[in-house]
């Protein structure tokens, strides 16, 4: 593989402290080069929704084993089949890493490690916890909230509509949507839900203090296990009310995992919806004739936003949590991951497998029949608020197309400002102008 391409200055990557050395805002981190054995991760510096063409190569040659700035080295995945194996083959798994230095790209993440997180098991306790919520999060009820996620996205289309010259997307829209229906369904009173936004904010910002971050994290378990306990003595129409009276036989939640599964519906469905909410906008006014196309033809909208899931890369590189072999497993190209090694699946590099999908890094809304993405990973990993993200995002750009056809970027696309401290590729600021 030829990295003669890289250039070995030093460059900022995610604005948190790396090991050895600390790279604030504004000062130098490392980028990585080839060593003799084992590579040294992330390759190249994240920009906006490109993913390096660095990757082509490196997807050619199969698994490589790399080191990220924390932890110990582990396995790269970056072939569709590969990390689609790492997400749904049980011999996988995240509990074996709990107790290990896990790699990763930055420190301090908010119960990464804690292992009564659902994104922490794996089968047999995952399947109960899954089994016991399936009911919460079934298709059919998500469907049902449909009519409220629409009257929700009105008001806020409304709310921009009322606004004089270009107005900002990410803050008028993409970051009021998804809390308003997550406190819809988690029943957060509307009078507190922002108080509460303000103290998970706290909780997981990766520029938190530590005393910041524990205050907020025992203000946020006293506020939902005041929650949890209205739930059992009164009759409500929310998800938290499911989730309290979920059984299974004799089998019901305990108040430990109530409080982390609310937590996880929290933390999973909030970031990355308005991540998508807003890098689908970017990708598509920066793609104006697939613009157009749903403009023409709205049926066409279901295909797309599906492919846009495909297409954009979620993450920044580096970032997806590493899974660990529980034996020996054999990836493509005959390399074995070793009982007890950890793999990353990078699958915004395995979403553009051309052997998967024909011309893998271009946009295109016709696919036929394609395999799906890896977005939300997959199999026992699936995210538990699938449905509900992509119920949002669909009504949402339902709604945008009706309302603002004519809708484009109000400033050139090198003035889009991209988060620096966030571990998505997330976007601070999007002017557009209405019409």
């Amino acid at each position: 593989m030829n990295l003669s391409a890289f250039p070995d200055t030093q460059q900022l990557l995610y604005g948190v402290e790396w090991q050895g050395r600390v790279a604030q805002k504004g000062r130098p981190a490392p980028v990585a080069t080839k060593t003799s054995e084992i590579m040294d991760y992330p390759l190249v510096t994240d920009k906006a929704l490109d993913v390096d063409p660095v990757y082509k190569e490196l997807q050619a040659e199969g698994p490589v084993k790399v080191k990220l700035p924390f932890g110990e080295p582990c396995w790269l995945a970056t072939r569709y089949e590969d990390v689609r194996s790492v997400y749904g083959d049980r011999r996988f798994g995240r509990v074996l890493g709990i107790p290990r230095d896990s790699p990763g790209v930055w420190i301090g993440a908010v119960m990464a490690k804690d292992p009564t997180m659902l994104v922490n098991m794996d089968p047999p306790e995952q399947s109960r916890l899954r089994r016991l919520t399936s009911g919460a999060f079934s298709p059919r009820r998500i469907s049902s909230l449909r009519d409220q996620v629409q009257v929700m996205v009105d008001d806020l289309l409304d709310e921009m509509a009322d606004q004089s010259g270009s107005v900002d997307f990410v803050s008028m829209f993409g970051r009021q949507l998804p809390p308003r229906v997550l406190t819809l369904i988690l029943g957060v009173p509307v009078s507190e839900a922002q108080q509460f936004r303000l103290w998970v904010d706290t909780l997981t910002g990766l520029d938190t203090e530590p005393d910041a971050r524990h205050a907020a994290e025992e203000t946020v378990h006293e506020y939902v296990t005041r929650l949890i306990a209205k739930r059992r003595s009164e009759e409500t129409d929310d998800l938290l009310h499911v989730l309290v009276h979920a059984h299974d036989d004799d089998d019901r939640l305990n108040e430990e995992e109530l409080y982390n599964l609310t937590m996880a519906v929290w933390l999973g469905g909030l970031e990355t919806t308005v991540n998508q909410l807003g890098t689908s906008l970017f990708a598509l006014m920066t793609h104006r004739s697939h613009w157009q196309e749903l403009v023409d033809d709205r049926e066409l909208l279901p295909a797309a936003l599906e492919e846009l899931w495909r297409w954009i890369p979620s993450f920044k590189y580096g970032v997806p949590f590493v899974r660990w072999a529980s034996e020996d497993v054999e990836l493509s190209g005959g390399v074995v991951v070793k009982a007890g090694e950890p793999v990353l699946p990078e699958h915004s590099v395995g979403n553009r497998d051309e052997s998967v999908f024909p011309n893998g890094w271009e946009l295109d809304f016709h696919r036929h029949a394609p395999r799906p993405h890896l977005s939300l990973a997959f199999g026992a990993h699936r995210c538990m608020g699938a449905h509900l993200a992509q119920l949002e995002i669909q009504v949402a750009f339902e709604r945008l197309l009706r309302r603002f056809p004519g809708i484009d970027l109000a400033v050139p696309v090198d003035e889009v400002h991209w988060s620096e401290s966030t571990f998505m590729r997330s976007i601070e600021t999007l002017p557009v102008t209405l019409r």
